[in-house]
């Protein structure tokens, strides 16, 4: 049964926190397990003041359902300002990237409670109810190995799902189609760690030159370098070994079919030049455009002629979509990060543009993507599946909603939800494609226009 219980607090991210001393209080808070629950305190709340009184409190976690919560009672000490405790600082804003609003406010102190006991209330089915007790190194989140974390594997899914649409979409003008899998899987491992690599690489520069920030987002939300998870050279020879290993299968791919070799320069160009100190693309404002050309016409186009497919005007818009709308995941997040990025002295277009050319030009990032599609599919009607995109426009709605209103909360955490908005979109395109091609291929017998 602890199992479980401990499963479902790693699982919940808020509890309400309820304290004495001065008076009766109740608050709700975001909390992570690292050696007991650890949370964030106002300066001056009346919460801090009753801890300060009387360290026992009550908490309840209920998970939205009123069937299944956990309960309990715990003593809590004020750990002090956030920026002095690393690994608990670190595990709350990982787990909880909003936090780093409040963290950076300067208003907050970091608080840990070791649970007394822990009830466990179940009425799902058979009601039941127990009583835990947990030691207070049991207490700690499921931890990602730290070397793939430092890869930043949640941003793979862009650019893998770039290249198995490049894919998809190289078949031929009589829809006679065959993939090779082979080539698809190669291809798969070797973009993946290439990709990790600048996302380690670009990591580490701004660790270096103090771009990232502990009290920031950090490294994309890796967080490995500023919560000190792996030794600076140590990560630094990691990176370069993911690098050359992903370098050599690309290498490989080349020579199966040299007609790659142009998109995989393009590709590590862009990826190379992306990170590096004083002149790389992401700190005189070319970042944007490295983004794009290694997510659009880099590994889409290289997948679709890997594949044995033709380059025409309509894969061509299509790659600008791909690359403009991932190119919205960076913005957000130099949207959001202008004023540390002003002070490390790194410039983007989000700096050059300002708040409200930021949200004009996040906003166009997102919407031209679909006429894009639409006009390919004019073009070469075959690619009709790839208007499944048009699904994901009620997504895009809600983006468009929290850009423009800076008062929300949300509007910090743009760049993560661009990024799901943009899996979606690609997702979306592949699965109806994909669908499609099936069609083809067990039933030949149809015909299209």
């Amino acid at each position: 049964m602890n199992e479980e219980v401990l499963g479902l607090l790693r699982k919940g991210r808020t509890m309400v926190l309820t304290t004495t001393g001065e008076s009766l209080w109740s608050a709700k808070v975001f909390y992570a397990l690292e050696g007991g629950i650890v949370f964030l305190v106002e300066k001056g709340s009346l919460t801090l003041k009753n801890i300060q009184k009387t360290d026992s409190v009550v908490f309840t976690v209920d998970f939205d359902t009123p069937d299944l919560f956990i309960q309990g009672t715990g003593k809590v000490t004020i750990l002090g300002e956030p920026r002095d405790f690393h690994k608990e600082r670190g595990t709350l804003l990982y787990k909880v990237p909003e936090d780093t609003l409040f963290v950076k406010s300067g208003h907050m102190l970091i608080a840990k409670m070791i649970p007394d006991n822990v009830r466990f209330s179940d009425f799902r089915g058979q009601p039941k109810k127990t009583d835990n007790k947990f030691r207070p190194e049991e207490l700690t989140e499921k931890k990602t190995f730290r070397y793939w974390r430092a890869l930043r594997p949640w941003s793979f899914q862009q650019s893998v799902t770039s290249l198995v649409f490049g894919a998809l979409l190289a078949f031929q003008v009589s829809f006679s189609y065959r993939i090779n899998l082979y080539l698809l899987v190669l291809s798969a491992i070797a973009l993946v760690l290439v990709h990790g690599s600048f996302n380690a690489f670009s990591d580490y520069f701004d660790f270096a030159l103090k771009t990232d920030k502990p009290e920031g987002m950090g490294s994309a939300g890796a967080r490995v370098l500023i919560d000190r998870l792996i030794p600076t050279n140590r990560f630094l020879y990691f990176s370069t070994g993911v690098f050359i290993i992903g370098l050599a299968l690309g290498i490989y791919l080349i020579v199966l079919r040299p007609v790659v070799l142009p998109y995989v320069i393009i590709g590590l160009i862009a990826g190379l030049l992306y990170g590096l100190p004083k002149f790389g693309w992401k700190r005189i404002a070319l970042g944007d455009l490295a983004v794009f050309l290694a997510f659009g016409p880099g590994i889409f186009l290289g997948s679709l002629v890997l594949q044995g497919g033709v380059v025409g005007i309509p894969q061509i818009l299509i790659s600008f979509s791909l690359g403009m709308i991932i190119v919205a995941i960076l913005h957000g997040n130099n949207w959001r990060d202008i004023k540390d990025d002003k002070e490390a002295g790194v410039k983007t277009v989000a700096l050059y543009l300002g708040d409200k050319g930021s949200l004009i030009y996040y906003v166009t990032l997102i919407w031209a993507s679909y006429p894009l599609f639409v006009v390919a599919v004019l073009i070469e009607p075959r690619l009709f599946p790839i208007l499944g995109a048009l699904l994901t426009i009620p997504w895009a709605i809600r983006l468009t909603r929290i850009a423009g209103n800076a008062k929300n909360m949300k509007r910090n955490l743009l760049d993560m939800l661009t990024a799901n908005f943009t899996s979606l979109h690609i997702y979306f395109s592949v699965v109806f494609l994909a669908a499609f091609l099936g069609i083809i291929y067990y039933f030949p017998s149809i015909h299209f226009p």
